[in-house]
């Protein structure tokens, strides 16, 4: 029986992977258990994830409102967040990064493989060509600028375990008020009774019990060498892209782990696709390319092939998104990608996804 990372570096079959978008986030609150389980159940053979560190070090799945520089924003969410005050007064802000036997990312480290061996240094020095310059300021300051903003990074695990999920939050009930008929949006509300947000090594004992995927996008700040070490410790670094916006991360990621046969990476980039995406990608040494679905043309599938990059046409969240001004997610939408000759395809509807790759596959 074949397994996923066999299938996901073997040449480019006729139709992708499925991939889900924070899982079904239809029918469960996005980025929880629930959601990636049932995705799983829905044919999904790969999940999108995104990571950030809690103030009191732990890694979480978690994306929340937000954007690529500054993610995060609970109360998109949450409609019940505690105020900054109890936060800032919170005896249980103590930073715990993740432990593990592996040197501190603070000290240089190598990696050992049969081709090479690497040093690496905790952060991308600014000499280095690669450097991301436009580092954004921390939460705090954002919350300080926007009112009545609260952001994952500044709770710690006792207070993100008393956040509850709310039907009345923009985020929720945006989703609820365009789900399809065909979807059940009461699974969703009765999801947000239950559900919670997941740590990291309960997603990946999850994922490793399925045999399912992980496009792990390095969310928070600072979590690259933690993120590594996890997966590596889980049994899971065969089935985990590293993928990021920012330049910065992937980069960390290859000069910790040089072997792009092991460990492998994805630059995720934003439409339109700018004209030097391969050269990027390249540059870079990451696996894969990831890019809109409305960019996932065939003659670009073909050049990235051709240049030995596996692609995902990754499509945005459902809501506020302006892309979806223009398109609908529908099932004719995606078996155009489908057509293009994509790799993957990371979809906030993976059972309908399912349906057509079902029926572009059956006997005539």
């Amino acid at each position: 029986m074949s397994t996923f990372a066999s299938e996901l570096s073997a040449p480019s079959t006729t139709f992708p992977i499925i991939n889900a978008h924070r899982g079904a986030v239809y029918q469960a609150v996005e980025n929880t258990l629930h959601a990636f389980s049932l995705a799983i159940e829905q044919g999904a053979r790969s999940l999108e994830l995104d990571v950030v560190r809690l103030k009191s070090g732990e890694l979480v799945v978690f994306h929340g409102g937000g954007n690529h520089e500054n993610p995060g924003e609970v109360s998109q969410l949450a409609s019940h967040i505690m105020d900054r005050d109890t936060l800032s007064s919170s005896s249980d802000s103590t930073f715990l990064p993740f432990s593990s036997s592996t040197s501190s990312p603070e000290s240089s480290s190598s990696y050992s493989s049969s081709s090479s061996t690497c040093s690496f240094p905790s952060t991308v020095p600014e000499s280095d060509p690669l450097h991301f310059k436009a580092s954004p300021p921390s939460h705090a300051t954002y919350s300080e600028v926007v009112p009545n903003t609260l952001y994952i990074e500044e709770m710690t695990l006792e207070q993100v375990k008393r956040l509850k999920f709310s039907p009345t939050a923009p985020g929720i009930r945006s989703l609820l008020s365009i789900s399809p008929p065909s979807l059940s949006s009461s699974s969703l509300l009765q999801h947000c009774e239950t559900a919670s947000i997941p740590l990291l090594t309960d997603v990946l004992d999850l994922c490793k019990s399925t045999d399912t995927h992980i496009a792990l996008e390095l969310k928070g700040t600072g979590i690259e060498h933690d993120c590594l070490t996890m997966v590596e410790e889980s049994g899971m670094i065969h089935n985990v892209t590293f993928s990021s916006f920012h330049p910065n991360k992937t980069n960390l990621i290859r000069r910790m782990r040089c072997d792009m046969s092991i460990v492998k990476t994805a630059k995720i980039f934003d439409t339109p696709l700018p004209r030097d995406w391969i050269e990027q990608t390249r540059k870079l040494k990451c696996n894969e390319a990831h890019i809109c679905f409305a960019d996932s043309t065939s003659q670009a599938i073909e050049l990235a092939h051709r240049n030995g990059i596996k692609v995902m046409a990754w499509f945005p969240h459902p809501i506020n998104d302006s892309i979806w001004s223009k398109f609908t997610e529908d099932a004719a939408l995606y078996a155009q990608v489908a057509k293009s000759g994509v790799d993957v395809m990371c979809v906030n509807k993976p059972d309908l996804l399912k349906e057509v790759l079902d029926g572009m596959t059956a006997p005539m």
